[in-house]
């Protein structure tokens, strides 16, 4: 724009203005364009400074009373379901418990037994891939495997030994070979022994004189009466050295006074050993063979220290060995050693199993299973599983607020969430924590005041092996307590059984576990902690978690 074209649209010729008008229109376009520079930077500053300023509007709108709770920095949730957190009182929108006041920021307290509590959206649950399972009861089996070898049962052995005293020769054999099978009662050999026959010989004169005398008066009987004693002396004495009775009176229904003594089989087995020949001079107590019964056979194995609470006396065991791949003898537990081996940490432990046809032989190697219900172990018998010791308390009607300790729908300790409340249900009055409890007790009441049912026979509580997170000193597994709120509960735990664990401590059937997805979580405690670690037992009683 030119001189002449300024001067034509104002009407007025620059070169007719006084100079203070000059001046003046100088100062106007520098205070338009400032204007304009003044309105750029306000837009600038208002969408760098938007949120600060939505904020400060919504505080200065803000009703009095909820402007005075942010100011004091303190917010109210609710101690059963945590994530509702809210900066005015009321009541919790899901159970309908009192709102508790708490600082901003300040984690609550977790229950005893609970190690850390994490939060999950929906959509990071189904990221993370996360599934539950319930926990249940199952009849778990522990099974045992060891090595062992096949052995005599040594109440099956004897030792056949010359009774007669001094010398005697073996006049005959009747077994001649290490081996052969005899039954009880088969002639082993013939034995000559000069003691023996003599015995004989005088057993034939007392015999004689103790016949009955038909003439002779009182010396006669008299005779007679000390030839009975003295054939009764020889019979015993021939016993003692190895007669028999019936062998006896053989002898003297013949009255030939020739005999050699028979050895005889005391059981049926095998000829172990053989140590005499035919000829030889034998001496008193001389072994002369060892006869052994396979009826029944042994199994010597070695059971490690950890593993013997697995094995009792009289527990049923299979065995097999390589002779006969894929047959299975059974047996049982006949005895363990009472000591243990310091060297390999183990105890000898024997089983004893019957033996037709003599299959199983001295020597051979076997594998032995045993088989544990974990039901019958000492720790599951001593212990029943139940993840709070409330659980197991029966509410009874009438009693005291300090008598009845424990609330029937929470389990929580009563008056940890305030003033307790007596109910009146099924014709009786209990008391419950809060005033949040009545009406799930009045609306299912055989749930919350009926026992516990017991676990089943032979079957313990159990979890999936992938729910257990183990760091060493101690086991974790991850419960939902609510969606997407899972507790890390730490448990005590029995020995895996396959893809199980069972629980002695920590848990209750029907917690839902995080089966999948448990490691997931735990990382996501370790980074991002909703809560400090588990209060003391003494500020436990806090809990509060009410039944569905």
């Amino acid at each position: 724009m030119n001189a002449n074209e300024s001067s034509d649209r104002s009407g007025v010729n620059p070169s007719e203005l006084s100079r203070w008008q000059k001046i003046r229109l100088v100062i106007k376009v520098v205070e338009l364009r400032l204007r304009f520079v003044a309105l750029m930077a306000i837009t600038g500053l208002a969408f760098a400074y938007w949120d600060e300023l939505r904020n400060r509007y919504e505080k200065w709108t803000r009703p009095a009373h909820v402007h005075q709770a942010v100011a004091s920095g303190v917010e109210y949730y609710c101690p059963m379901h945590p994530q509702i957190v809210q900066e005015q009182p009321g009541a919790c929108p899901i159970c309908g418990m009192p709102l508790a006041r708490r600082k901003k920021g300040q984690k609550e307290a977790l229950p005893e037994g609970v190690t850390n509590r994490v939060r999950l959206t929906d959509s990071r649950v189904e990221q993370a891939g996360v599934r539950t399972a319930a926990v249940g009861y199952a009849p778990l089996v522990e099974t045992l495997s060891t090595v062992g070898y096949v052995a005599f049962d040594e109440r099956l052995v004897a030792n056949i030994v010359s009774k007669a005293p001094g010398k005697s020769r073996v006049e005959k054999l009747y077994v001649n070979f290490t081996g052969e099978n005899v039954v009880e009662g088969q002639p082993l050999a013939e034995l000559y022994s000069p003691e023996i026959s003599q015995a004989i010989q005088e057993l034939f004169t007392a015999s004689q004189f103790a016949a009955p005398a038909s003439a002779g008066g009182q010396f006669a009987r008299s005779f007679e009466k000390d030839g009975r004693a003295l054939a009764a002396a020889s019979i015993e004495k021939l016993k003692h050295w190895g007669v028999s009775q019936e062998q006896i009176d053989d002898l003297l229904r013949k009255g030939k006074p020739e005999f050699n003594l028979t050895i005889l089989s005391p059981l049926s087995g095998h000829v172990f050993k053989k140590n005499v020949v035919q000829g030889q001079e034998v001496g008193e107590s001389t072994v002369m063979f060892e006869v052994i019964s396979l009826h029944s056979v042994w199994i010597q194995a070695q059971v490690y220290e950890h593993q013997l609470g697995l094995v009792h006396e009289g527990q049923a065991i299979e065995a097999t060995v390589e002779s006969f791949p894929g047959e299975r003898f059974s047996g049982k537990v006949e005895f363990i050693q009472p000591h243990l081996d310091p060297t390999t940490r183990s105890v000898e432990v024997r089983f004893a199993l019957p033996n037709p046809g003599h299959r199983l032989r001295p020597g051979m190697y076997a594998t032995v299973t045993l088989r544990t219900p974990v039901a019958d172990l000492p720790a599951f018998q001593a212990k029943r599983t139940v993840s709070n010791p409330a659980v197991a308390a029966v509410v009874r009607f009438g009693l005291s607020k300090a008598e009845q300790k424990t609330c029937p729908v929470t389990k929580a300790k009563l008056g940890s969430m305030g003033e307790p409340i007596q109910v009146e249900v099924s014709g009786g009055k209990v008391w419950t924590c809060c005033a949040a409890c009545p009406p799930k007790l009045k609306a299912n009441p055989a749930r919350y005041l009926s026992q516990p049912a017991a676990a089943p026979p032979g079957q313990v509580l159990s979890v999936p092996e992938s729910a257990v997170i183990d760091s060493g000193p101690r086991k974790i597994v991850y419960v939902e307590t609510e969606p997407g709120v899972f507790d890390g509960r730490e448990v005590v735990l029995g020995p895996r059984i396959g893809d199980r664990y069972p629980v002695l401590e920590g848990l209750a059937e029907g917690d839902k576990v995080a089966a999948v997805g448990a490691i997931l979580i735990d990382a996501e405690s370790r980074l991002n902690p909703a809560a400090p670690p588990a209060a003391p037992k003494a500020a436990s009683a806090g809990r509060h978690q009410h039944g569905g």
